[in-house]
């Protein structure tokens, strides 16, 4: 199987796992990361966002929940030959460095402050909170029936001059900008 296929199936494999933690099932954080994570090799940046072709690519976060907790797992994987690093963002939401910002349900507050800051930005903006593409982010997480969906503003990713394949909009709801 190609690297290819390989990932688009994590990415279908993630779509369909349950988010409730189980004896067998990962739990709904343990999801959303794997889907974070996934998300990222779907999306291309600008090229003068990575300062080299092996530059760590920088997943930043803000706020204190478990979906936050568990980003830390997906240290050291890579996205597109870029090795993965994990960092808080201050309490201030310098964003500097970042290529994905995940925005986690406890931090419902700061989202729309952060969204500002990251707007027109190269960032892919992803958030736990309910609302979130619809105001300006750019992934939505949600469940559904049970299972972790997510919805993208492909408007706000266009501003921000990031192209996300069409395999990944095949699997996600997407939000125009006329809802």
């Amino acid at each position: 199987m190609t690297k290819y296929c390989l990932t688009y199936s994590l990415v279908l494999l993630c779509w369909a796992l349950p988010a409730w933690s189980a004896p067998d099932q990962p739990a709904e954080a343990q999801v959303k990361s794997a889907i974070i994570l996934n998300m990222a090799r779907y999306v291309d940046w600008p090229t003068e966002s990575f300062s080299s072709d092996g530059a760590p690519i920088s997943f930043c976060y803000s706020g204190q929940g478990s979906l936050t907790a568990s980003l830390h797992s997906l240290q050291g994987k890579t996205v597109k030959g870029h090795p993965v690093t994990i960092r808080r963002m201050s309490n201030s939401g310098d964003s500097a460095g970042c290529h994905v910002v995940v925005i986690d349900a406890t931090e419902r507050r700061n989202a729309v402050t952060i969204l500002d800051r990251t707007r027109r930005l190269p960032i892919l903006t992803v958030g736990d909170v309910s609302g979130f593409s619809r105001n300006g982010g750019m992934v939505e997480l949600f469940l559904q029936d049970g299972k972790v969906r997510f919805e993208i503003n492909l408007a706000a990713a266009r501003q921000s001059r990031l192209k996300i394949s069409s395999q990944l909009l095949k699997v996600a709801r997407i939000v125009r900008d006329n809802e």
